[in-house]
């Protein structure tokens, strides 16, 4: 049964908090009143259950942390962290009461945008926190020289990591509009990682072998060969940066990892080198590239 609760919830984006399928001694303590304290930032989102209807609940800073039945199930509480601050939850089950002190911390992302092709902008976001998170959902507002607003949508961004960058790309029709990419606006919408896990940069575990495989005159091709060295399951993605002659990037594969302990992989990261100038059929010149490797573990901690 703990097999199947930790792989549960290794990938889901709604956190559970689990409180009755634990040892006999932690079952007990939560009929009587389990108390729990968690670390969000703004942006996060988790539902916490004892496995029974929810009757009350109680929160002493709303606008820290908005509380709510489930939709879904009326055996759950949803938690959304909303502003930076302190809240004492405590919510009533027809088994007992459930008490969590949430502490709400301010992430902080910065941004980089780079006109990749027609129509394509690769998005570059560095996590400037001190958490991992599985992924992130970011808004961004393409606009025109004049500031005119052309489109506003939402993108995903994979493996958050400390200090380290992940990518992603809008892609939008260029017949309608031109943006101009110095005036792209991003800003996060919503984060996602489970407050049961434990998350660590699994890097040093990760080894990592690349080369070209091949190259003509439209395309590229690298090959990346990994394997986890480690004795735990290895998540995460890597992103594979190509650059022209002057080093600026012309284009990214992004490749999700999910390697179980002294697994290996192999897989093609392929950059399609774009026409520049369809008069005379010039493409983009290759100069190098780049592999970011986001990788790391998550181990179930709530015990």
């Amino acid at each position: 049964m703990k097999n199947f609760l930790k792989s549960l919830l290794l990938f889901t984006l709604v956190f559970v908090i689990i409180t009755s399928l634990a040892p006999m001694g932690m079952t007990k303590a939560a009929a009587k009143g389990r108390v729990q304290n968690i670390e969000m930032y703004i942006g996060e989102a988790y539902e916490s259950t004892d496995y029974s209807q929810v009757k009350s609940i109680k929160n002493t800073n709303k606008a820290a942390v908005k509380t709510s039945k489930s939709k879904e199930n009326n055996n759950k509480v949803v938690f959304e962290a909303k502003k930076v601050g302190k809240a004492k939850i405590t919510y009533v089950t027809k088994t007992g009461t459930v008490v969590i002190n949430v502490t709400v911390k301010k992430p902080k992302f910065e941004y980089k945008v780079y006109g990749i092709n027609k129509g394509e902008i690769l998005v570059e976001v560095t996590n400037k926190t001190k958490a991992i998170f599985q992924d992130g959902k970011f808004q961004y507002t393409l606009k025109g020289t004049d500031g005119t607003e052309y489109l506003s949508e939402k993108i995903s961004v994979y493996s958050l990591m400390p200090n380290k960058k992940s990518y992603a790309k809008i892609v939008f029709n260029a017949s309608k509009f031109e943006p101009d990419v110095t005036k792209t606006e991003i800003k996060m919408v919503s984060l996602s990682r489970s407050p049961a896990y434990k998350y660590t940069n699994a890097e040093k575990k990760f080894n990592l072998k690349d080369s070209i495989k091949s190259q003509t005159e439209d395309q590229v091709v690298v090959s990346v060969n990994t394997k986890n060295t480690g004795k735990i399951p290895i998540s995460g993605n890597i992103f594979v940066v190509f650059y022209d002659a002057s080093g600026v990037p012309i284009n990214f594969v992004s490749h999700g990892v999910y390697l179980q302990a002294g697994k290996t992989d192999t897989s093609d990261a392929i950059c399609y080198l774009n026409i520049i100038n369809f008069e005379t059929k010039e493409r983009a010149a290759f100069g190098e590239y780049k592999i970011f490797k986001n990788v790391y573990t998550s181990v179930y901690a709530n015990k």
